[in-house]
C-alpha cells in the first residue's frame, strides 16, 4: 500500500512540474527572442532604417553636419524609388526661454529600390553622387514592406512633378521682355552691350538656337549673358544688379528679394529641391520649364546672402 501511495505521490509531482518546467522554457525563450530581434534590429522602424542607411553612408551633408545634428525623412515612394530628406533643427527664436525651430535641408538622397544605390541628389539633381553604405542594414529588413505602410506611394513620375515650373511666358524682364526678343529690344532695354564674344570662341556644349552659325555670339551686359542668332536674342543668365529685375506673374523679383519671398512663389523648390551648388558657395533651387515635363532643361535661381542672386537656363548636353 506504502509503495503505491509512494508511486501515487511522484506521478502528481512530475504531472505538477512537467508544465511548469515547459512554461518557464517557452517564456525564457521568449524573452531571447525579444530581446534579440531588438538587438539585431528586427522591430527597427522605417525612419530608424533610413537613419541608419543615411549616417552609415558617404552622405555629402554628414562632412559638413554631425550625424548626431542630421535628422532623416522619407519624403516619398514611388514604385522605383524613395526619396529621402536630411535636415537640421535651427533655433531662431529671439528669446532664448522659448524655442523656435525652424527645419533647414541640408541634403537630399534617393534610394533606388531594384539596385539598391543610394544616390546623393543634392548639389546636383541631373548628376547624383553614388553613395557608399553598410548594405547589411538591408539584408535582414526590406525598405519599402517597412515604409510601405507609413508613406504614401506616389504614382511614378511624381518625384519629378513635385518641382515648380516657371514658364517663360510669365516672366518680363525689367519688366517688358519676354526671353526671346530682338537686338533692337535689347538695346531699348538694357542699352549698348558691355562685351561680345562670339560663341565659336566660347565652344559651349549646348546653345539656345542650336544653329552654330559662325556669327552667333554672346552678349554681355551688367553681369547678365545673352545669346544671339541673326537678329533674335534670348536670356541665358540673368543677374539681378545693376536695377534689373525681372516680373514672375506680375510679381516684381529683385536683388532685394528673399529665399522667403521666393518660397511663397515656388514652395516645393525652396522647401524640397534646396541645395549647396556645387559651383560655389551659393543656395540654388530647381524649377521645371513646363508642366508636362517636355523639356529636358530647367531654370536654376541662385542665392546669395539669402537674396536672389542670379538665374540660368540649364540645358543637357
Amino acid at each position: 500500500m506504502s509503495r503505491i501511495l509512494a508511486l501515487f505521490m511522484v506521478l502528481v509531482l512530475l504531472s505538477c512540474q512537467g508544465p511548469s518546467n515547459h512554461q518557464s522554457q517557452t517564456s525564457g525563450t521568449a524573452d531571447n527572442t525579444k530581446t534579440a530581434i531588438t538587438r539585431d534590429g528586427q522591430e527597427i522602424s522605417c525612419d530608424g532604417l533610413l537613419s541608419a542607411i543615411v549616417k552609415s553612408s558617404n552622405a555629402v551633408a554628414l562632412k559638413h553636419f554631425s550625424d548626431t545634428l542630421v535628422k532623416v525623412r522619407l519624403e516619398y515612394l514611388t514604385a522605383e524609388k524613395a526619396k529621402i530628406k536630411l535636415y537640421v533643427l535651427s533655433d531662431i527664436s529671439e528669446d532664448p526661454a522659448h524655442k523656435k525651430l525652424t527645419e533647414n535641408a541640408v541634403g537630399w538622397l534617393e534610394f533606388h529600390r531594384q539596385t539598391k544605390r543610394l544616390t546623393d541628389i543634392t548639389n546636383d539633381p541631373d548628376k547624383p553622387l553614388v553613395l557608399k553604405y553598410d548594405t547589411t542594414l538591408l539584408q535582414k529588413h526590406d525598405l519599402y514592406t517597412l515604409c510601405g505602410t507609413q508613406t504614401a506611394i506616389a504614382k511614378p513620375g511624381s518625384g519629378y512633378e513635385q518641382r515648380d515650373v516657371m514658364q517663360e511666358a510669365d516672366i518680363r524682364f525689367n519688366g517688358k521682355l519676354k526671353r526671346f526678343f530682338t537686338m533692337a529690344e535689347f538695346e531699348k532695354v538694357f542699352g549698348k552691350p558691355d562685351s561680345i564674344q562670339f560663341l565659336k570662341d566660347e565652344t559651349p556644349c549646348v546653345t539656345i538656337f542650336d544653329t552654330e552659325a559662325s556669327d552667333d555670339k554672346y552678349l554681355y551686359k551688367d553681369g547678365s549673358r545673352f545669346e544671339t542668332s541673326k537678329d533674335s536674342v534670348a536670356v541665358d543668365e540673368f543677374r539681378f544688379q545693376d536695377g534689373n529685375f525681372i516680373t514672375y506673374k506680375g510679381i516684381r523679383i529683385d536683388a532685394n528679394t528673399t529665399m522667403n519671398d521666393i518660397k511663397q512663389l515656388f514652395p516645393t523648390a525652396v522647401s524640397g529641391r534646396l541645395g549647396m551648388d556645387k559651383e560655389g558657395k551659393l543656395w540654388v533651387i530647381q524649377l521645371r520649364e513646363d508642366s508636362e515635363g517636355i523639356s529636358d532643361g530647367h531654370i536654376k535661381i541662385f542665392f546669395r546672402d539669402g537674396k536672389v542672386s542670379f538665374m540660368h537656363w540649364w540645358l543637357p548636353c
